[in-house]
């Protein structure tokens, strides 16, 4: 049930963002309306149990390249948790600092070696790794918000999510544009 509601409000979040770059909409509030999709994708997804950490501790994201998306997360993280035992913790993750201890990293731009070499220290760890470009699902990423048409788009890239051992909801996958094949 509960994931139901996580699905139905991620839906309601991706269709109020109507011509967003037409309307005006700055950059603090796509990333309001893109962090609170994210908090809502982590309750869609399963992490092995080992990498879930503690069933009671916060799960932490990792946030690189957008301070932006930070604060929009702590924001989020103030008020929200992810179920009724496990709250959210936002550390910012400065250019060549480990991603260890996260169970998410959102990379935020566009910068393709940046975005590359964080790929590539996460690994197949199963550390839920988020974007925002066009490219990120073909980099290697796993879920990807991208504005297009005036609206946040989720995209998973399914083979990337499985070699880290993540399960993603079928809930997700219906109202994603899935990516099977490809990825680093």
């Amino acid at each position: 049930m509960k994931r139901y509601a996580a699905a139905l409000t991620l839906i309601l979040l991706a269709l109020a963002l109507p011509r967003a770059g037409r309307a005006g909409v700055d950059a603090a509030g796509e990333y309001e309306i893109k962090a609170a999709m994210y908090v809502n994708l982590l309750r869609l997804v399963d992490w092995p149990e080992v990498a879930g950490g503690d069933a009671s501790a916060a799960i932490v994201i990792g946030v690189f390249g957008s301070e932006d998306m930070a604060r929009s997360l702590e924001v989020i993280a103030l008020a929200k948790s992810i179920s009724r035992s496990r709250g959210i913790a936002v550390k910012r993750i400065s250019a060549g600092a480990s991603p260890a201890g996260c169970q998410s990293l959102f990379i935020g731009g566009s910068d393709r070696k940046k975005t590359e070499a964080l790929l590539q220290a996460v690994g197949a760890t199963a550390i839920l790794t988020v974007g925002e470009n066009e490219r990120f699902l073909d980099q290697g990423g796993m879920i990807d918000l991208v504005l297009t048409d005036d609206r946040v788009q989720v995209g998973v890239n399914l083979d990337v999510t499985r070699r880290a051992g993540l399960t993603i909801s079928s809930q997700l996958l219906k109202i994603a544009a899935v990516k099977k094949g490809g990825g680093k």
